[in-house]
This record gives C-alpha cells, structure tokens and sequence, in this order.
C-alpha cells in the first residue's frame, strides 16, 4: 500500500491487484480511502470516491465470471492535470472488453426500473462524479504481458496541498520520452517500439504503431493518431500522455478486427476521441507545422505490413523527395530540403 500512495504523490500511477471473488470491493474500497486521505480530499468527496470505486470493483465480478481463465481486476490511481484543476483518477481493469449486459454505456445513463435488482452501478458513478467518469479499452498494468481488457474511470477534485512532490519531473525530451517507453514496454509493446532523438532541439518521438507517435518536446508532450484530436500534456503528466496511447493503440487494433470491435462494444463504434477524459478538444497544429508534419520539419512515416517471409527496406527518399540519412528511423525522418 505505502509503495502505491507514495507513486500517486509523485504524480506517477499507483496499480493494485484486487481479488477476483467478493471481497474485491471491500479492498478496493479501503486502498481508496487511504489514498484519498493523505491527498487531503474533503470527507464528501472521499465518501463519494469509497461509494463509486466500489460500484467499479462489483461490476468486475460479471467479468470474471463470464471468462474461462479470468484475471484479478486492478485498481489503478494517478493525479492528473495541476493547480485548482488538478484531480485523482481512478480506475478499475478487467480483462472484458465489452459489458456482459447491453452495450458499452454513455455518459446519458437511462435509468434502470424501480424494481430492478441490478443495474445502477455506472447510474450511481455518473451522479456523484458529476459526468467525470468514462471506459475505454486498455491493457493491464501489473501483469507484464500486455493482457487486454477495458478500464472504468471517475476523477475527483484534489486540493494543490493534497500532491507531495516526488523526485521532480523529466526536464529534457529526451528523459520524457525514456520514462514513457519504460512505462509502455511493461505493457507488452516492449520490442515494438520506434524512437528517434534530437537532442539539439530538445525533442524525441516514439512510434508505437502505424500512423501512432508520441511527441516530446520543449516541456510538453502531444499524442498522433488516425482520427485523434490534437491536446498537448505537461511532462507532469505523463501517465495521462500514456493512458492515451494505449488507448489509441486498442482502438487501432479493436477498428481493425471486427470480432474484437463487436465484443468490445457491443453495438456502433465512431470516431476514437481524447476528449473522453479531459473535455472537448479542438483540432489544431502545433505552431509552425504544416497539416501531416511534425515539428521542426519532422514528417511523420507511415508503417506498412509486408507479407510473411519478407524483408522491410529502409525508404531512402523523404516526402520532400530530397534523399534522407539512412540512419534515421522513417518515423521521424528530416528532410533535408
């Protein structure tokens, strides 16, 4: 427990493994309101936080029963953002993609029949975080192989004095980008990974997959992917900058195989918004880039599939059509014109 709470006073992310049998939400509620304690959040708040975390923890029991060889749930907590907006996030993991009953719920929760027996759990979420909560599909934290599945989240105002300053955030791009390709690589994504340094312009991008980098620099950090909207992050928050990663990677690869997206779902998929968590998100550029370009001139490649047996060659030419180093990885090739 020490271990955890310390992490989430870091701003790092703070994961938990949670019984897979009824005393999940018993734990789950107690390891919150530790948490919640030592950050200094108000009893009402806290209160709130103990009733939801255990909502989310029972709803994972159906996952565990509707699977072949289930996995413990995980509780996940990380502050996000800074100042009067900064806020702790909770979420819980199971390794169901979709929802045993219906389909993947929204933020406009129908309220079940009054004599229902079931079925108010997310109802309850919804109200006492104030539509701060949403799902998304995931990959477990804790268990070092990169297991699928979804997480259920809610966040709750922090009050400033509630973060205890860790070891201090990354200063350069450069020790942005490691800690962030650490943190990937014990998600499963190790060896498939991309990266590419400029420490001159103190930048770094990482390639996760087709069409999907993350950009750092000059103290912030901002995430590429189809159909995404542009935000940037502070290096305060890079647990937050991976969570989108992730999550965009699942969508890619859920969009892409259409028994995953129907089990996940369980109805229509759209568009793969960021604003789930952070509220709405405008289409924009970073100063100075042209559309499809990256900073500073960077042109972001694009990852084909080759047929089984051959060999990938590096592309010799950029998109400006001038010849490019062959050393640099073509998800962050300069052109030289």
């Amino acid at each position: 427990m020490d271990d955890g709470l310390r992490m989430v006073q870091a701003r790092a992310c703070g994961a938990w493994v949670l019984p897979g049998g009824p005393t999940c939400a018993g734990v789950a509620r107690r390891l919150f309101q530790r948490v919640a304690h030592e950050l200094a959040l108000d009893p009402e708040s806290t209160d709130d936080g103990v009733t939801m975390v255990s909502e989310l923890a029972a709803n994972t029991l159906h996952a565990s029963r509707s699977q072949t060889f289930p996995v413990n749930p995980e509780l996940w907590l990380y502050l996000r953002g800074a100042g009067p907006r900064m806020e702790l996030v909770c979420k819980i993991f199971d390794t169901l993609p979709g929802w045993v009953r219906g389909s993947a719920p929204g933020h406009t929760v129908c309220r079940v029949p009054a004599d229902a027996m079931s079925g108010r759990g997310l109802e309850v979420v919804h109200e006492l975080s104030s539509g701060r909560w949403g799902h998304h599909l995931t990959r477990s934290r804790l268990s070092g192989t990169g297991i699928r599945g979804k997480a259920v989240w809610f966040a709750l105002p922090v009050p400033p004095v509630g973060a205890v300053a860790g070891p201090g955030h990354p200063v350069t791009a450069r020790d942005a980008m490691t800690e962030l390709e650490q943190d990937l690589s014990t998600r499963g994504f190790s060896g498939r990974l991309v990266r590419a340094d400029d420490p001159a312009a103190d930048m770094a991008v990482l390639s996760i997959a087709s069409g999907l980098t993350v950009w750092c620099r000059s103290a912030a950090a901002w995430l590429r992917a189809p159909g995404v909207a542009a935000q940037q992050w502070s290096y305060s928050d890079l647990v937050e900058v991976e969570e989108q990663a992730v999550r965009a990677h699942e969508m890619i690869v859920a969009t892409a195989d259409p028994f995953l997206l129907v089990d996940a779902t369980r109805g229509a998929l759209g568009r793969l918004p960021l604003s789930g968590e952070s509220g709405g998100i405008s289409r924009e550029t970073r100063p100075g880039c042209a559309p499809g370009k990256g900073v500073a001139g960077f042109a972001i490649g694009r990852v084909t599939r080759l047929p089984a047996g051959s060999r990938r060659r590096p592309a010799p030419w950029s998109r400006s059509g001038r010849r490019q180093p062959p050393w640099r990885p073509a998800c962050c090739a300069r052109p030289t014109g």
